[in-house]
């Protein structure tokens, strides 16, 4: 049975009071939780998908700061979203991830043996929905980059004989919860399962924390990466996606930071 989200009072349509209507007229009230979940749920995914990021990259860098990381980003890293993290004394290279279906990707590079950015870090924060289908929070997690470059080695090595085409620089993708499926491309699951999360933020917290929003004058958008099903896992939406796109590409074309690269549109009739 279909059923239609509406607000309503007394049987009439009205704002602030949420219903579902069951196809006829006489609407039935709707608990206030389950209400809120399918907005915030929905709320994420319809986001402009640089808003999304900005958001999801904001939770990663809250909770590893609240672990006890001091994060201050590589200069003339091109596309990497890459930072000195530094805890105890001691500084490691952090590569972060934001996932929205809990797969992370990397692109393998001369047939499988480097890979792209993953290589050249130690630690891999990945900040990622609660669920697929119906995100209520972001997880937080920080895997050795070790472990994860294992993972690839695995899957790739899985799919290569298995027949499967892996593509240079496209990215390949792990899963991160624990799976039993036998499939090559679920080889290398399971880093939630062995890393815990860190933290976990609602979205709603992430969107209110005045005390921790980054200026997106202050963080460039993770690397394009490329794979066989769409063109790339960035999708324009806005004018303001496709001039964040040509700067990322000016960016690694030429070997200059994002952050160095200025656009001016001019659009006439």
């Amino acid at each position: 049975m279909d059923l239609i989200l509406a607000s309503c009072t007394n049987g009439v349509a009205k704002p602030f009071n949420p219903c579902i209507l069951y196809r006829h007229p006489n609407p039935m009230p709707f608990p206030k939780q389950i209400i809120e979940a399918l907005i915030m749920a929905s709320r994420l995914k319809q986001m402009n998908p640089n808003t999304a990021w900005h958001l999801m990259v904001r939770g990663a860098i809250k909770g590893a700061e609240q672990a006890g990381y001091s994060l201050k980003r590589q200069p003339g890293r091109g596309l990497s979203n890459t930072y000195e993290a530094t805890k105890n004394g001691e500084t490691k290279i952090l590569s972060i991830r934001t996932t929205q279906d809990r797969w992370i990707a990397f692109p393998p590079l001369e047939n499988g043996t480097r890979w792209k950015t993953l290589d050249d870090v130690d630690l891999v924060l990945v900040s990622a929905v609660n669920d697929r289908e119906n995100p209520q929070s972001i997880d937080v997690y920080i895997f050795p980059a070790d472990e994860v470059r294992n993972r690839f080695n695995a899957s790739y090595a899985a799919r290569i004989s298995n027949g499967h085409t892996v593509r240079d620089n496209y990215g390949m993708w792990i899963m991160l919860d624990k799976d039993n499926n036998k499939m090559a491309s679920h080889v290398g699951n399971g880093l939630a399962a062995d890393y815990p999360a860190i933290a976990h933020f609602t979205i709603d917290s992430l969107e209110a924390d005045e005390n921790n929003i980054i200026h997106e004058d202050k963080i460039v958008n993770t690397e394009i990466i490329f794979n066989d099903k769409n063109t790339t896992e960035y999708n324009f939406r806005t004018i303001s996606d496709i001039l964040t796109f040509a700067r990322m590409k000016i960016a690694e074309i030429s070997g200059l930071p994002t952050d160095s690269v200025s656009l001016e549109l001019k659009l006439g009739l």
